[in-house]
């Protein structure tokens, strides 16, 4: 039971992860200039 509880957390993880990226991705075709900003202030901290 704890496994298959794990193993969906897990998976719930790893597909937030996923669609976290792919939002990303897809901001970073809309509005490069916004994403190089973000890169230069984590750049900068």
């Amino acid at each position: 039971m704890i496994k298959q509880l794990s193993r969906r957390l897990l998976r719930l993880l790893w597909g937030s992860i996923i669609v976290v990226v792919l939002a990303l991705v897809f901001i970073a075709y809309l509005r490069p200039s916004f994403v190089l900003d973000l890169a230069n202030r984590f750049v900068m901290c």
